[in-house]
């Protein structure tokens, strides 16, 4: 599995009163998934702890999309706060003190998000907006962010849940597909004080598709787009979508919307999958009588060699499958005859891919579906808040650690709090069950190990089954001071 993949959502973090870059005060952001900029982070212990921190979140999908009407659809933006206990040693005097998290919405308007150490808040957004959550002073430390969103009427019916995060200069996102009634939504938006340009290039097993991919859409400060990708052809089955922005980072977000008739089949909106690589894991992967589908794509000029296994939580390979993608497309891999249950892939190849797995929760009827992209393997404090208005909520904790670790998971519920120890073994998923009502959840493993986490929510009410999956993002502490210092060759 893959032990070095680079924490994407590392997010922009003003250091005391501004971000340091060289000898200058300057605010900005790093993106992580490119090799240069992880190399200008810097833990640096001459600065003050960590004061303010920011996380972008795409905001409604339908709203601001061409002939959607969905100006009405509203999201939850929940911010969870992580325990003090579990930034122990990481300078904890900044985060005893007081602070505050406000959400930024439509038109600059800013609200007070009401949370405390430990604890989570939410607001409601609606409108095309991309909101963004700032927490300041003791609050800034361990600081994670998602965005749930539940619809149900007579465009679309399905449980989405995404992260919130850092934004990205180069992003592989899945969904849509040939089927009648499937719309891919791409939302992108720009958190930045500048101009960006943005390109996405939808890839099929036929390489790029010019028709379907959208260039130079320029993005004002702070301005948020919806580009509608719509239905695709039969090329584009499988298709990937690269995104990549010059002049700053974007925050990009697809959802899969898909009818069939009357009948809705379900809706999903996911991040980017970790950064392109030859080995990738893929937590959170339920199976059902529908069988789940991985989506590779393969940016570079070579053929690749593709093989997914799917691994159940006793360890056991349930399912090893190895397809050729040929350079420059995208291809799909589906896993028959696993039972009912969830796993985690392990995708390999002789070059780098990236990709997603694509779930559905029954293979006829109305249904819901979840995209699970690839997740970095993290180092450190990770965690996200779920939602709490889902039917019949059933949530799940997924970990994966390429070497064996012990790990400390902290529940949140509205009746406080509990610290459990588990030990994970070597490339073994464990699944573990999440309070009815829980509102939070944290992992730190023990420390410089990695793993890989995501958080699965099922869900039922009287139409059908209802399922997200999110994985879980790396969260700064008070114990990271950055300084942004431009790398040398």
């Amino acid at each position: 599995m893959n032990a070095t993949g680079i924490a994407r959502a590392v997010v922009a973090v003003a250091v005391g009163a501004g971000m340091v870059w060289g000898a200058g005060q300057a605010t900005g952001t790093v993106d992580t998934t490119r090799r240069s900029d992880a190399r200008q982070l810097r833990d640096d212990a001459t600065s003050s702890a960590l004061r303010q921190v920011s996380l972008s979140c795409p905001g409604p999908d339908r709203a601001g999309a061409a002939g959607s009407g969905g100006q009405g659809q509203s999201v939850t933006v929940l911010a969870a706060s992580a325990p003090a206990a579990l930034l122990g040693g990481t300078g904890s005097g900044g985060a005893s003190s007081g602070g505050t998290v406000t959400l930024t919405g439509a038109g600059g308007r800013t609200t007070d998000v009401a949370i405390r150490r430990g604890g989570v808040g939410s607001a409601t957004v609606s409108g095309a907006v991309a909101p963004t959550l700032q927490a300041r002073g003791g609050l800034a430390p361990g600081l994670a962010g998602s965005q749930a969103g539940l619809t149900d009427d007579s465009s679309g019916r399905g449980l989405t849940l995404a992260a919130c995060g850092a934004p990205v200069r180069d992003g592989w996102l899945f969904g849509g597909g040939t089927d009648k009634g499937r719309v891919a939504r791409l939302v992108v938006a720009n958190p930045g004080a500048t101009p960006v340009t943005v390109d996405a290039a939808v890839l099929g097993a036929s390489g790029v598709d010019a028709g379907k991919s959208v260039k130079g859409t320029v993005l004002a400060p702070g301005e948020r787009k919806v580009l509608v990708l719509g239905a695709f052809g039969p090329a584009l089955a499988s298709a990937a979508i690269h995104v990549t922005a010059t002049g700053g980072g974007v925050v990009a977000a697809l959802t899969d919307a898909w009818m069939s008739g009357e009948t809705a089949v379900g809706e999903a909106t996911a991040g980017p999958a970790t950064r392109p690589a030859k080995s990738l894991v893929i937590p959170g992967v339920s199976a059902s009588t529908a069988a789940p589908q991985v989506r590779v794509a393969v940016p570079g000029s070579e053929d690749a060699i593709v093989r997914v296994q799917a691994v159940s939580t006793s360890g056991a390979v349930a399912a090893d499958t190895v397809q050729t993608v040929p350079a420059g497309s995208a291809g799909a891999v589906t896993l028959s005859g696993l039972a009912a249950g969830t796993y985690a892939l392990r995708v390999t190849a002789d070059v780098p891919v990236a990709a997603a797995a694509l779930s559905r929760t029954g293979p006829t009827g109305t249904t819901d579906i979840a995209w699970a992209p690839a997740a970095d393997a993290v180092a450190g404090l990770t965690g996200g808040a779920l939602p709490t208005a889902v039917p019949g909520a059933r949530s799940a904790l997924m970990l994966v650690a390429p070497k064996g670790v012990t790990v400390d998971v902290q529940t949140v519920t509205a009746g406080g709090s509990h610290t459990s120890r588990v030990a994970l073994r070597a490339d073994r998923p464990l699944e573990q069950q999440l309070p009815s009502d829980v509102r939070a959840v944290w992992v730190r493993p023990a420390g410089t190990a990695a793993v890989h986490a995501a958080v699965t929510v099922r869900g039922k009410d009287a139409k059908g089954a209802l399922l997200a999956t999110m994985p879980l993002q790396p969260v700064s502490t008070s114990g990271t001071s950055v300084s942004m210092v431009p790398a040398r060759d």
